[in-house]
This record gives C-alpha cells, sequence and structure tokens, in this order.
C-alpha cells in the first residue's frame, strides 16, 4: 500500500552504531533525508562506516547526514549535533513524515557503547522533532 500524501521522508537514526543498512537502502533515493548520528572512532568501532564523506549518491547525493562523534560523547555531544545538523537539514528538506531509528546504547550506562547521553536528552530531540513536524504540518 502506498500514501500519496508521503513524498518526502527524514530519518534519524541517533543509535550509537552507524546505521549502514538504512543508509544503503536509501542512499540514492532524492526523496528520503537520512540522518546518522553516531560514534565514529575510524576502524576502531563497529561498523566503522559512517564517516561524513559518505554523503549519497546519485539522486540522493546530499541526503545522507553522517555525524561521527568520538567515544565517550555525553548528552551535551548529541544535543549540539541535532541542533547544529539535524534539525536545520529538517526544516530545509520539509519531510512529510520523520521517522526515528530509535537506539539507546548511547545512553549512560551502556556497557556496549561507551557513551555518557542522559535520558533526558533524547526526550529532547523527540520533543524538537515534533516541533519541526507540526509546523511543517501547518
Amino acid at each position: 500500500e502506498t500514501f500519496p500524501e508521503v513524498e518526502r521522508v527524514l530519518i534519524l537514526d541517533w543509535d550509537v552504531h552507524h546505521g549502514q543498512g538504512t543508509q544503503q537502502i536509501f542512499e540514492q533515493n532524492a526523496d528520503v533525508l537520512v540522518v546518522n548520528i553516531h560514534r565514529h572512532d575510524g576502524r576502531m568501532f563497529y561498523p566503522t562506516t559512517g564517516a561524513t564523506s559518505e554523503v549519497g549518491s546519485g539522486a540522493g547525493r546530499g541526503l545522507t547526514v553522517n555525524v561521527p562523534l568520538p567515544q565517550g560523547y555525553d548528552g551535551a555531544a548529541l544535543w549540539a549535533a541535532c541542533a547544529s545538523v539535524l534539525l536545520p537539514a529538517a526544516r530545509r528538506f520539509e519531510p512529510d513524515l520523520i521517522l526515528v531509528s530509535a537506539g539507546f546504547d548511547a545512553a549512560e550506562g551502556d556497557p556496549l557503547g561507551g557513551c555518557q547521553v542522559p535520558p533526558s536528552i533524547f526526550g529532547a530531540i523527540t520533543r524538537e522533532l515534533m516541533r519541526v513536524a507540526d509546523a511543517l504540518a501547518e
């Protein structure tokens, strides 16, 4: 089934691991903006993809946005990435639908992610995305 009212989609992936599968699916699609904010330690942290140079290709060139953060990043770093990259990109792109790939392994206390993001930051980012969605729905 298709939804004709949905032409442009924003996917935010804030999981500590880069969303390489999502990126590969949509990297040539001009109707999907994929923003990945993730831990990137060069070749030291799985899956080792998600460099800023990965920007999509063909019709989707420029619609893949990777924001690699260092090991141990905290809520301030995640919030800054959202405020300076995600939210402006979302407003420019004007999506009809916003999806969040919401892994929580960047949360403080997760032994695998090794980051320090408090749960309140995930809530704050969600509220900001809801504001964007509300503004675009008018």
